[in-house]
């Protein structure tokens, strides 16, 4: 994670992730088939993670307004655990490869898998939002999959602006983040 954070997916080498985990390059090889397989398995660990975080928060949660922060609270968390080093967040940036590009039928089953884990996270976004305008919580004027486009777009921008921050004087916090973000939110509460 801290070698794709820090040198991007085209610079960082096997070697690399080897130095950085303690092991020689073989023992990398030995789990992975390249270092695609590599940024793959964490990208696919990712993903899961915040599903299996939502699933846990949402659990008997009957408000779509706090369950809507708590989903996007999630990845905010998880983008922002490694403090200032942000090695999530950059590691999302990454361009994958096409699907139809990927010679390894290994590759293009965790590359799947991603983009289910994804889509599990859409279709937990959009349920809560459908069943807020069904309660009359959320607005209608806005349809479900717009309003998902919107939080999520706002979110990614909001966490961009860290990894900014460094030298340019964009001058918010994660706590600055949260706190507009959950008004954002509100905003669209009936």
């Amino acid at each position: 994670m801290k070698v794709f954070a820090a040198k991007g997916y085209h610079y960082a080498t096997v070697e690399d992730i080897a130095a950085e985990a303690g092991a020689a390059k073989g023992s990398v090889h030995a789990y992975f088939e390249s270092k695609l397989d590599v940024l793959l398995t964490l990208l696919l660990m990712f993903w899961k993670t915040i599903n299996t975080m939502n699933a846990e928060k949402l659990a008997g949660e009957q408000d779509p307004l706090a369950a809507l922060k708590a989903v996007f609270a999630t990845f905010r968390e998880l983008l922002l655990k490694s403090g200032d080093s942000l090695c999530w967040g950059r590691i999302l940036q990454e361009g994958l490869p096409q699907l139809h590009t990927l010679k390894s039928r290994d590759l293009r089953n965790k590359q799947l898998a991603i983009a289910r884990q994804q889509r599990r996270l859409v279709h937990t976004i959009d349920s809560i939002i459908r069943a807020g305008q069904q309660q009359g919580r959320i607005c209608t004027t806005v349809r479900h999959d717009v309003l998902r486009q919107m939080l999520g777009g706002a979110s990614q921008l909001l966490i961009y602006g860290l990894f900014m921050k460094s030298g340019t004087g964009i001058g918010y916090s994660a706590q600055d983040i949260q706190a507009s973000f959950n008004q954002l939110i509100d905003a669209f509460a009936l």
